[in-house]
């Protein structure tokens, strides 16, 4: 079912106006084709319940369905409201399934996927359903209220409806109904593993509004199905309604092979898709084009004329700004890219031309589409490995070289562990939001200058600096803000106030350029990038110039705030 329109299900739902589409309507020839077609679907239907409709679905064991087992399948008399239960005898207890009194032998030994509960104690879980917790745990799904489904991420570390709920509204005189779908493959990997097939029970009860009484007490039920996977009974009293009931039993597994497979991460060679990129293949003494696919690509141990998996490959900066955009999605670490439960770039750096650098065979475990994306800003080489990438990767050394943002970090993350009540982290995201602009980007430029401010600048604490400079004996207006707070417990343990101040000074520059891209007129702001560039000759530059002062500054305040009394 396409679960954005719910025009196939709508159409067998509602009752024509006509006398003659009434009369074609409730010989039921729709339901059929229906159910065969719906069945075959990306999202199939699970639970089902609109005017004149009802379909449930549980998995039942793999069974020969023959006339015994259909018959008994037939007898089904379940739905979602049963569930587990306490029994009690006058002598004894015990715990019985949801299905045991599903009056089928066969269904009694099933699992039902969907329970309906109530709860009149909350008005919010009056009614609401609940998923069987062994599919969604073995399934990775999640219940999240927003979007009414059971989900999971996907490939790309997005969000995706498994297991969706969906309100029908618009129906005559008001009515409304509930339909739930399932992802097909994503269950046929639980009934491949589980060794089950989907049993669908269904009834289509069709009738003339207005005009219905009942039904007469001659109805001779035909037999409906397609002797395949449908099995049913149907009962016409033409122009005045009808009534079907049976089931569907379709094996929907996935081969157990590829769930193997796919948990190891063995997917065939034939399935995967790798793109090309323009490399330094050092081994060859070459610039050229070359595919990430491990076959096109040796280790160092492998005797071969093929590139190195270690062949550097070269991007424009902007390839970055995609794990910018979306934090929660995507964590950018100082050298590597993950995304939430997707994938994993094991490195990256950034070389003197401002050019992104990682290696074909770390390019090779993304998925294809990803790889495209990074492909489209692949270009030659404008200037060697950086020094620290040629140090920890081609000579297993350290690199201690200072950097400026890092070492502002670390300083910070151990004040707030060390709770000196100065300063404060105001939360987990912030510090990892803070990155150096990689691109001639301003606009990008700006956002860094207004994270660095959310994450240095605000964790100065006002009322533990207001306290600490009224007892080092400094008069204070009611209005002065946390930075002048602290410049004033400088002055107040000895330093002269133009020092003071100018220690200060770098923070209130970060504080005054977060306004760049939010509130600074269109002048200002040009003649503020206009001096950055004419100064430092790129935004980066002058990034890690403030960002050094900064941490210049930083070390100074913690000295003197340790040696102040408490």
């Amino acid at each position: 079912m396409d679960i954005l329109n719910l025009e196939s299900i709508l159409s067998i739902s509602n009752e024509p106006a006509s006398k003659d589409d009434f009369n074609t309507w409730v010989e039921q020839k729709d339901i059929l084709p229906f159910l065969e077609k719906e069945i075959e679907d990306t999202d199939i239907i699970i639970y089902a319940s609109v005017q004149h409709i009802f379909i449930h679905a549980v998995l039942i064991p793999n069974v020969e369905l023959d006339k015994t087992t259909v018959n008994d399948l037939l007898k089904w008399d379940h739905n979602p409201y049963s569930g587990w239960g306490l029994v009690v005898s006058s002598d004894d207890a015990w715990i019985e399934s949801s299905l045991e009194s599903a009056n089928s032998k066969t269904l009694s030994e099933g699992q039902q996927i969907i329970f309906a509960r109530t709860f009149d104690g909350v008005e919010s879980r009056r009614h609401y359903f609940e998923l069987e917790q062994r599919i969604s745990q073995v399934l990775g799904l999640h219940y999240m209220p927003e979007r009414n489904a059971w989900c999971r991420l996907d490939k790309f570390g997005d969000i995706e409806d498994i297991v969706k709920i969906i309100e029908v509204g618009g129906l005559p005189d008001n009515e409304s109904g509930t339909v739930i779908t399932i992802n097909r493959d994503v269950l046929g990997k639980y009934t491949s593993v589980g060794n089950f097939s989907l049993c669908r029970m269904f009834d289509f009860t069709r009738w003339k509004r207005g005009s219905f009484s009942g039904w007469g007490n001659k109805n001779e039920p035909e037999k409906i199905g397609n002797d395949k996977d449908i099995f049913g009974s149907l009962v016409v009293q033409n122009g005045y309604g009808s009534y079907s009931r049976g089931v569907q039993v379709k094996n929907i597994s996935i081969p157990k092979k590829d769930v193997i497979n796919n948990v190891w991460g063995r997917l065939s060679e034939d399935n995967k898709q790798y793109a090309t990129f323009i490399a330094h293949d050092w081994k060859n003494n070459r610039i050229a084009e070359i595919s990430c696919a491990p076959s096109s690509i040796a280790n160092y141990f492998t005797e071969s004329e093929l590139p190195f998996t270690m062949s550097p490959a070269f991007f424009r900066p902007e390839v970055l700004l995609k794990y910018k955009s979306d934090r929660e999605k995507y964590r950018l670490e100082n050298r590597s890219i993950s995304c939430r439960g997707a994938w994993y770039l094991q490195t990256f750096d950034i070389n003197d031309a401002g050019q992104v650098t990682t290696y074909l065979g770390y390019l090779s475990h993304l998925p294809h589409e990803e790889q495209l994306h990074w492909k489209q800003y692949n270009e030659r080489p404008k200037a060697p490995l950086s020094k620290r990438t040629i140090a920890t990767d081609f000579e297993g050394q350290f690199y201690n070289e200072y950097d400026p943002l890092l070492s502002l970090k670390s300083k910070l993350e151990k004040l707030n562990s060390a709770k000196v009540g100065w300063w404060t982290l105001r939360g987990e995201n912030v510090i990892k939001k803070v990155h150096y602009p990689f691109t001639a980007s301003a606009d990008e430029w700006a956002d860094e200058f207004l994270n660095l401010d959310q994450f240095v600048v605000e964790g100065f604490e006002e009322k533990w600096l207001r306290q600490k400079a009224a007892t080092l004996g400094r008069s204070l207006n009611p209005q002065t803000r946390p930075l002048k707070l602290a410049e004033e417990c400088m002055i107040g343990a000895g330093f002269e106030p133009d020092h003071a101040y100018k220690i200060m000074s770098p923070f209130h520059e970060v504080h005054n350029l977060r306004v760049l891209k939010a509130h600074a007129t269109g002048s200002d702001a040009t003649e503020i990038r206009k001096q950055a560039l004419q100064e430092f000759r790129s935004f980066r530059r002058h990034f890690e110039h403030i960002c050094a002062q900064c941490d210049e500054s930083l070390e100074i305040l913690i000295q003197t705030f340790r040696e102040l009394p408490s």
